[in-house]
């Protein structure tokens, strides 16, 4: 992920958990929204649980 493409909001809260660019870089989109969810209360969740998002929102549009 480039983290200069990223939203500026993002940016800053995985640079306050104490991400660094670097580390940032090497996130996958899912794990950066878990870590920007974390940021702001929201805890446990993990890519895995955005997969089961991702099967059930295919399941509802059959």
């Amino acid at each position: 992920m480039n983290s200069r493409n990223m939203d500026a909001a993002c940016l800053r809260a995985l640079r306050r958990r104490g991400h660094s660019d670097t580390s940032i870089a090497a996130m996958s989109p899912e794990e950066a929204f878990c870590e920007y969810c974390a940021y702001h209360g929201i805890m446990n969740l993990s890519p895995s649980t955005l997969e089961m998002l991702d099967k059930l929102r295919g399941d509802a549009g059959k």
